[in-house]
């Protein structure tokens, strides 16, 4: 059965590129916001940004259900030295309005620059049917990926993970608090969750340009399309 699966290289050198470029550009804005700036997209439509056509490329890889009807997807912007705690993927405004827990059928992350401070750690344990407890409660096995540019690691969309910043990271980022070049350095993730039914905004909403418009690709054309 599959759990997680990692995959290198996955994406071609000019369209990975863009991508990269792009999410450099975006830079530190709404950066506080990051995990909360989610995007929908319905698969098979025609992407509007240079994130739902790097998502059309990756759809063969991921291989979803018939019933998947589309995607959300947002960048993932960590600072030198921060972590994410450990969480699941879930319909957040969902549960917030009604309590109920939906997770994506598939969670995935595409890394975008090397980050070996700060691993993401999946661990196979989803939540117990209280919303408070993990099953099982010692996880009998995990993964540890450490960010390497162009790799993609696919998982089940219940399973609890999270990124864990080293020690001397965060030591380290203690001691250089306030230096600009330091502050600079971002851990540079593309995050895209695969569903059944579209998450509810205003956390999922519509990609339109106004936020990130660095992602708009206006100049596809430029590039040849590849």
């Amino acid at each position: 059965m599959r759990t997680i699966d990692l995959y290198t290289d996955v994406l071609p050198e000019a369209p990975f590129r863009r991508l990269v470029r792009a999410v450099r550009e975006v830079g530190s804005e709404r950066l506080a916001d990051s995990y909360r700036t989610n995007f929908w997209y319905p698969l098979g439509a025609r992407p509007r940004n240079l994130v739902e056509e790097v998502i059309e490329r990756l759809r063969p890889v991921v291989r979803p259900s018939r019933g998947c009807v589309g995607v959300e997807w947002w960048l993932g912007r960590l600072p030198y030295g921060r972590s994410l705690p450990l969480h699941f993927d879930r319909d957040m405004t969902l549960e917030k309005r009604t309590g109920r827990v939906v997770h994506p059928q598939w969670s995935s992350i595409l890394y975008l620059n090397r980050f070996p401070s700060s691993p993401t750690v999946i661990l196979h344990q989803v939540l117990g049917r209280d919303r408070k407890s993990l099953v099982p409660a010692v996880p009998r096995y995990g993964k540890v990926v450490r960010p390497v540019p162009n790799q993609y690691v696919v998982y089940r969309g219940d399973l609890y993970h999270g990124v864990v910043a080293s020690g001397a990271s965060r030591r380290r980022a203690a001691r250089l608090r306030g230096d600009a070049r330091k502050s600079r350095r971002l851990r540079l993730t593309l995050l895209i969750n695969y569903w059944d039914r579209r998450p509810l905004p205003p956390v999922c909403r519509e990609y339109t340009g106004a936020i990130y418009g660095a992602l708009r690709n206006t100049d596809r054309e430029n590039h040849g399309g590849d």
